[in-house]
């Protein structure tokens, strides 16, 4: 009979999850285009604030966003947001999506011409999750 485990260590339980769900996926939806890929802002060689994201059939999830201070409402935010999406755009991508924290930057997003399609409180603070899409 199967049994339930906590695990604090997640690789080889996220490595079958991850199995799993693809070929379930690929089964319903047949062979998806996947691709993972970053947009950085540099100086002088150092990294100092990216995008990760990633491509999954025609939409663009972005994943982690991160600009250093002293770079913040100069521009360049816009510029990677403008990066990342054309990128998705040569992966086939026609829509993307993003979540953030109410202390982080949904107003951001929404200058960059997302629109909210969901939220949740609860957080400690009162902070709140925003959930953002656009069509590309």
């Amino acid at each position: 009979m199967p049994s339930i485990a906590v695990e604090r260590t997640i690789g080889q339980t996220k490595k079958a999850v991850l199995g799993g769900l693809i070929r379930y996926n690929d089964e319903k939806m047949g062979k998806q285009k996947y691709k993972r890929f970053a947009i950085s802002l540099r100086q002088r060689g150092e990294i100092v604030g990216g995008i990760v994201g990633e491509v999954w059939t025609a939409v663009l999830f972005i994943q982690f966003f991160w600009l250093e201070q002293k770079f913040r409402s100069k521009g360049y935010g816009k510029k990677l947001i403008k990066a990342i999406e054309e990128e998705a755009k040569h992966f086939g991508a026609t829509r993307s999506y993003v979540d953030t924290l109410s202390v982080q930057a949904p107003d951001f997003y929404r200058a960059c011409g997302y629109k909210e399609f969901g939220s949740i409180g609860g957080y400690p603070g009162g902070i709140t999750r925003h959930w953002l899409t656009k069509s590309l």
